[in-house]
């Protein structure tokens, strides 16, 4: 099983690198950590945050941060906190400074342009802006993206020549998975298959986006 172990490994590492090189060209053309979280279908941030940190997009949290208290609405805090983000962290995702962020939302004139604290709030937490300024929910920015349909067959067998069972996605014999048992087998060719329906969607909504521009 050790070619076939190191197969799987390998291929596992090439969809997840590939999944954060879709990530962080999305957030590169605009797309914020909170939309590119629900477009993986998240609910937490760590992980969109994490990739972004790593590649250097979003610079590191500095520990004098780490506690500290900033002003601002309970319920953006609430939203934030369900998140798991601080608003300390929010604002380095949208490279803002914290301070004049929380400043800023807590006024907001009506008159010209939203400033980018507003638009931040309004773009990723459209209900809390609407309790906090009033005026209909503005809707969530959508992105537009290809349906990846869930619709499909797979395939599992007893490969003697690997001693293991290999489940194969029919119409894309690609996506396979290999296990010591055929569940085992079916576990790793859904993971491999969420990771790729995952790239096929912010590839989509990448697309459109630069074409859009």
């Amino acid at each position: 099983m050790d070619t076939e172990d190191n197969f799987m490994k390998n291929n596992d590492l090439e969809l997840e690198l590939a999944l954060h090189c879709k990530i962080n060209t999305a957030y590169e053309c605009g797309m914020s950590v909170v939309e590119i979280t629900r477009v993986l279908m998240h609910w937490r941030v760590e992980f969109v945050h994490g990739v972004l940190r790593k590649a250097r997009l979003i610079p590191v949290m500095p520990r004098s941060e780490y506690r500290r208290f900033y002003d601002i609405d309970s319920r953006l805090k609430k939203e934030l906190d369900k998140k798991g983000y601080s608003f300390g962290r929010w604002c380095l995702g949208w490279k803002l400074d914290p301070i004049v962020a929380a400043a800023g939302l807590k006024d907001l004139s009506g008159e010209g342009e939203l400033s980018k604290s507003h638009e931040a709030l309004r773009r990723d937490f459209p209900e809390v802006y609407c309790e906090m300024y009033g005026g209909e929910p503005p809707p969530k920015k959508s992105w537009s993206a290809r349906v990846v349909s869930d619709r499909f067959s797979v395939n599992i067998t007893w490969e003697d020549a690997c001693h293991a069972y290999v489940a194969k996605i029919v119409e894309d014999p690609r996506i396979m998975g290999i296990g010591h048992t055929w569940e085992d087998a079916l576990l790793k060719m859904k993971r491999g298959c969420r990771l790729q329906r995952q790239i096929r969607r912010l590839d989509s909504i990448v697309g459109s986006m630069e074409l859009s521009r």
